[in-house]
């Protein structure tokens, strides 16, 4: 399996500090997780956590990108060519409204859950190594972030009337 792994590193900025990370550029924290079995032989995580996992993470990299600064490729691709240019407008409404989202999901779950969920969803840093990080014993991480992956599944449910595709029953 190592040898089919596509390592890479990934830089961080955590409390002031910039990091580098050893990350798995194929392939999500979570899919590793989702693949993992708990004690009663069900998925670790279900797809329905993964889902909002991802959903974070989708937001968190859209709020990274900033205004275009570029060509504008949306009105190429739409055959229009009307209206003002609104630089934090697009197909979901901007990196300001993404950040706003990640802001409310980290208020949300609090400090403690939000520090492993942003770790393994946003930064891709392995569980063990956010477990290392943030000063708590081996394999307390993953109990804390199946927690917070079900809070932040709630809150989208309850902000965002975020719906699931798939739901683990």
């Amino acid at each position: 399996q190592g040898q089919h792994a596509s390592w890479g590193g990934r830089r961080v900025h955590a409390r002031g500090q910039k990091h580098q990370l050893r990350v798995h550029l194929a392939e999500a924290p979570l899919a590793g997780l989702a693949r993992r079995k708990g004690t009663d032989g069900k998925p670790f995580l279900g797809p329905e956590l993964v889902q909002a996992g991802e959903r974070l993470r989708e937001d968190f990299e859209r709020a990274l990108m900033g205004p275009r600064g570029g060509q504008n490729w949306d009105r190429f691709l739409s055959g229009s060519d009307r209206g003002g240019f609104n630089a934090d407008g697009g197909i979901s409404e901007g990196p300001r409204e993404a950040r706003k989202r990640v802001s409310d999901a980290m208020d949300a779950l609090g400090s403690g859950l939000a520090d492993v969920v942003m770790r393994v969803c946003c930064f891709l840093e392995g569980l063990e190594s956010a477990e290392k990080r943030l000063g708590w014993s081996a394999r307390s991480g993953k109990v804390v972030l199946k927690i917070g992956l079900q809070r932040l599944l709630q809150h989208y449910e309850e902000r965002h009337g975020f719906v699931p595709a798939i739901r683990a029953d």
